[in-house]
């Protein structure tokens, strides 16, 4: 399949450029991209020239578009010497091209080409992406000089004569352009370029793309170019970078150019709101026969509806509520409030207020807020009636501090006891703690029945529940010195319930005797020192009263050692994207380092996720989740584009944490007219997407404006369910405390001194991730088990073929480098280019007689390829890839197996074939193991006398390079030893050398396996 994938660029105008002649200048543009150059008219004597002229680029490999940058240079023409000067240049990343239907012109601050030179103005360009068949590349002018390029009249004058390339295939007027051709690097027509490259288990899917240019003249050499396989993705799957007007300016490359006051939200798009607020009522009148009255209030504005809650029989209600009407969607001059009295058949008319929305002040924080006015009500007939309502109303942005816990109008009408769960809302995550229990021994311990106890402790903390090993004992004195841990959070609810149990038969325990500890009156440590242990009376089980407590004769004790660690980090999110890791204790946190904001702005083609009217909807809200603070932004209901326009703060303490941002569907808003999902258990906030953002891979003061594909991975395959327009700034404090925190251990000094083992911190993790989703739940709206789980990867540890075919592919994509340069140094000693390896054995030479340069040679290498790849740096921030995560190649009964419950609820037949697959899989790991330890045996079977004629030759090996060594200088040793490394082929036998013959003849414990 060929790609007619081309890149258009649109040169529009440009801007008070730099006068050069007389205060003015003759501008012209020269737009380079992969390795092809175009050129503009020129415009004589015109510091704001428009252009106008359209020019389209041949992609010679779509698959490292990313990486190659779109340089336009504008230049000032000096006929009189026929030379020109640079006014200024722009570069724009490949990241930011998008496609024909959303590129929009933008205006390019023009910067210096050097260091010296000068630069002023703004460039007007249009760049898209099109894959349009009929579109055809640029073709290339011929070169001319200054003098005799023609004026934008003449020029004007002979293009009605010569005839439009383009007039047969657009519609569209295209003006005439010149080119300056490179003959050198000029593209040749290419042919399929692979975009995934082939691989294994099961082969993948071979895709490709192809870069088709127009004929020139002349016949070109038939060139094939091959790109190593890159860990791309498809177009629709990449971040893309904008450039939106935020609340402090434009935003253009990651610089902001400052337009009017910001305020606080600088990171999100300033919108107006008309907020109402209803406060109160006083002297309604009765309604009903019996004299009761049920008030609510309506707010109509056009279209939209909102309604208050009701109170019973109440003629002084106060409902305090505050409503927000996007004034981009106001479509009347007039708000209207009306009061109601709620009945079974009909609601009863109480009267209503009329407000001039032309009236409305306009408040500005931080103004003081707007105090509330009385207003009479209007009733059926057009009197003013008994009764009064207190009512706010005006004009504001999302800076107003009433704007989170305001009701938004939406395109649907929600319920007043709705309105909780749709609000925006800050959520502290709990502080939690480990708990460490070290149970010594116990004494006194008599057991019901007559036997040889089997005595064990089991501890429990609230839904954890955890038991030591059964010891004997012939005595009453019972020895275990085990420890366990716990997760407690404050506040601590629940206490340290501690028993001894005694088996007397395989299903049945009998409690001894049992003990209660508060959490809160344990020690709390900060470091490794021990904590003194205690002596812990324990009591009958059953007692529950004082009194009887301690008339109770029961001598029995245990010896705990038990104390709250607070030294430790309780990991309660998996390990690969941690957002804290600060210990537990406050005393021991250091100061911030520097500041993360992040503007939520808005969410792009969501897919619905329900049905409302017969038709796709979607009630979307934002979480994220960074440090000790999870924020929720309010739900946009019925809006498969919501805009959020939120903006949220994070202290940072070490940037090396990853922020998560999640979006979600609200399942606590109807869907259906005909389904209650607020009483259907299995209902759940549906995962739309994911975004996590590394905050060391962030420069430091750059804003990143980009949209992030919403890739969720599904039994059917990866999906792509939208887009999330996000705003970023990470700022630092000090960039030398920045430096400095790449030296400080990642983990607080705990886990170093007494380190925690892979299946505690497990076992550790996931009691905390229950924890937070608990204490979350319980808030007000609530953020529910599957988000918490979801956000903080709870399913992360269980096991997935896809996952571990990623993690073996990226394994080996770090030893391609090593391969890599080993295969170089191989065609080096195979002489496949001679000069190369003469240049090799050259510094050989230097290297062995001046052995002082190795290390220096080694460490300007490494610079030197760090300075290279710099112009090749990362321009976005990472964000998840297909390719690298094996999501776009995966067996769809391997993505069945990966969202399976565990344990598992398949049929025992797909179970079966799963594990037979598994124990294919294994068994090439275990032969490949296998190897590696057939190696190791060798190496040590040499001096182990295993095998004695090997071992003897060895020995004398040995013995002989020992004296050759000592009498003959090392410079020598290795000059004969690079050399006959190296040697020409025509020295060299196609079979193994004899070293390697002797070392695979060497035994290993491979005969001794059954």
């Amino acid at each position: 399949m060929l790609s007619n994938l081309k890149l258009g660029v649109e040169v529009t105008s440009a801007h008070d450029l730099l006068p050069k002649e007389q205060g003015t200048s003759n501008p012209f543009v020269e737009i380079e991209f992969d390795d092809q150059k175009f050129r503009t008219a020129i415009k004589d004597g015109d510091i704001n020239p428009v252009w106008n002229e359209h020019f389209y680029f041949n992609i010679s490999d779509p698959s490292r578009l990313q990486e190659k940058d779109l340089e336009a240079y504008v230049y000032h023409v000096n006929r009189t010497s026929n030379s020109k000067t640079c006014l200024g240049k722009v570069r724009i990343s490949g990241t930011s091209f998008v496609s024909h239907s959303d590129a929009t012109p933008l205006h390019y601050p023009l910067e210096k080409r050097t260091i010296l030179s000068r630069a002023r103005g703004e460039l007007g360009l249009r760049v898209f992406l099109t894959d349009d068949p009929s579109v055809r590349v640029s073709p290339p002018g011929q070169e001319f000089d200054f003098i005799s390029t023609p004026t934008t009249a003449q020029e004007q004058a002979a293009a009605n004569v010569i005839p439009n390339p383009f007039q047969e295939t657009r519609a569209e007027q295209v003006r005439q352009f010149q080119h300056l051709p490179k003959e050198q690097h000029r593209p040749q027509p290419m042919t399929a370029q692979p975009y995934y490259p082939e691989s294994s288990y099961g082969q993948q899917q071979q895709k490709s793309y192809a870069a088709v240019g127009n004929k020139v003249e002349g016949p070109p050499p038939p060139v094939m170019r091959m790109y190593a396989p890159g860990p791309q993705q498809p177009v629709d799957f990449q971040l893309k970078e904008t450039s939106p007007t935020l609340g402090g300016g434009r935003v253009i490359g990651g610089r902001v150019i400052p337009g009017e006051k910001a305020g606080a939200y600088d990171l999100v798009e300033k919108m107006q709101y008309l907020f109402v607020r209803v406060v109160k009522a006083r002297d309604l009148p009765h309604m009903d026969i019996t004299g009761s009255l049920d008030p609510y209030v309506e707010v109509h504005l056009g279209n939209y509806k909102m309604k208050t809650k009701y109170f019973e029989k109440n003629q002084r209600p106060e409902w305090d509520e505050v409503f927000a009407f996007p004034r981009e969607v106001m479509q009347s001059t007039q708000l209207e409030v009306v009061v109601k009295d709620k009945d079974v058949i009909r609601d009863d008319y109480v009267g209503r207020v009329t407000i001039d929305l032309n009236e409305v002040p306009l408040r500005v924080p931080p103004d003081s807020p707007l105090a509330p006015e009385w207003y009479r009500l209007l009733g059926k007939e057009g009197y003013r009636d008994k009764g009064e309502l207190m009512l706010a109303v005006w004009y504001g942005t999302q800076a107003d501090e009433c704007f989170p816990s305001a009701i938004h109008a939406g395109s649907a009408p929600i319920d007043s006891h709705f309105h909780n769960y749709i609000r925006g809302k800050v959520y502290p995550v709990p502080r939690m703690w480990y708990v460490r229990v070290n149970v010594i021994e116990a004494q006194d311990i008599i057991p019901m029945e007559n036997h040889i106890p089997d005595v064990f402790v089991k501890m429990r903390l609230g839904h954890q529940v955890l038991k030591t090993r059964p010891a004997r004992s012939p005595t009453r004195n019972f020895m275990w010195n085990e420890e366990m841990m716990f997760v407690a959070a404050e506040p601590f609810e629940e206490d340290l319930f501690i028993t001894i149990e005694d088996r007397v038969a395989p299903n049945k325990d009998e409690v001894i005797g049992e003990l209660l500890i508060p959490l809160a009156r344990l020690p709390r440590r900060a470091d490794h020192k021990p904590v003194r242990p205690a002596w812990f009376d324990l009591r009958r089980p059953g007692l529950i009263d004082l009194n009887k407590i301690k008339e109770d004769k029961f001598y029995a004790k245990v010896h705990l050692r038990v104390c709250l660690e607070g030294g430790y980090h309780v990991l309660d999110e998996s390990t690969q994207y941690c957002s804290d890791l600060r210990p537990t204790m406050k005393q021991l946190w250091k100061p911030p380092i520097g500041l993360l904001e992040v503007g939520i702005l808005s969410a792009n083609g969501l897919t619905p996720t329900k049905t409302r009217s017969e038709r796709g909807s979607c009630d979307a809200y934002c979480v994220a989740k960074y440090g000790q603070k999870w924020v929720r932004t309010r739900t946009i209901v019925d809006n498969l584009n919501p805009k959020f326009n939120e903006q949220y703060t994070w202290d940072v303490f070490d940037h090396g944490t990853v922020l998560t941002i999640g979006l979600f569907d609200n399942c606590h808003i109807t869907g259906d007219s005909n389904h209650n999902h607020s009483s259907s258990p299995s209902h759940m906030d549906k995962p739309i997407g994911k975004v996590r953002i590394r905050l060391s891979t962030l420069e430091t003061g750059r804003v990143y404006t980009h949209t992030y594909p919403l890739l969720v991975l599904h039994p059917s395959g990866v999906k792509k369910m939208g887009e999330l327009h996000l705003a970023i700034r990470f700022s630092a404090t000090s960039l030398l405390n920045v430096f400095f925190t790449y030296s400080r251990p990642l983990l607080p000094k705990m886990h170093y001194a007494q380190p925690l083992s892979i299946v505690q911190q497990e076992m550790l993790r996931h009691q905390a991730v229950q924890l937070v989703a608990q204490r979350l739940g319980r808030m007000e709206p609530p953020v529910r088990r599957e988000v918490v789980e979801f956000m903080s990867d709870a399913r992360s540890h269980l096991w997935s073929m896809r996952r571990s075919k990623a993690n073996f592919f990226r394994l080996m994509q770090v030893f391609s480098g090593f391969i890599a340069a080993g295969k170089w140094f191989g065609d080096v000693c195979q002489w496949k280019n001679p000069v190369t390896t003469v240049l090799v054995h050259v510094l050989f030479i230097m290297l062995v007689f001046y052995p002082d340069l190795i290390l220096p040679t080694i460490f300007l290498y490494m610079s030197l390829i760090g300075l290279w790849n710099y112009r090749f740096r990362p321009r976005v921030p990472p964000h998840m890839n297909t390719r690298i995560s094996h999501a776009d190649m995966t067996n769809p009964d391997e993505l069945d197996e990966e969202f399976d419950t565990f344990p598992t609820s398949k049929s025992p037949d797909l179970v079966r074939m799963r594990y037979d697959r598994l124990r294919h899989v294994a068994g090439r790991i275990q032969t490949v193991v296998g190897d590696i330890a057939t190696q190791g045996e060798r190496i040590q079977s040499l001096l182990s006398w295993r095998d004695p004629r090997a071992t003897s030759m060895f020995l004398l090996f040995c013995l002989l390079t020992a004296i050759i060594l000592y009498v003959t200088p090392f410079q020598v040793i290795a000059l004969c030893l690079g050399f006959f490394w190296m040697r020409h082929p025509r020295f060299r036998h196609k079979v193994p050398s004899a070293p390697i013959n002797f070392f695979r003849r060497l035994p290993a414990k491979t005969d001794s396996l059954l």
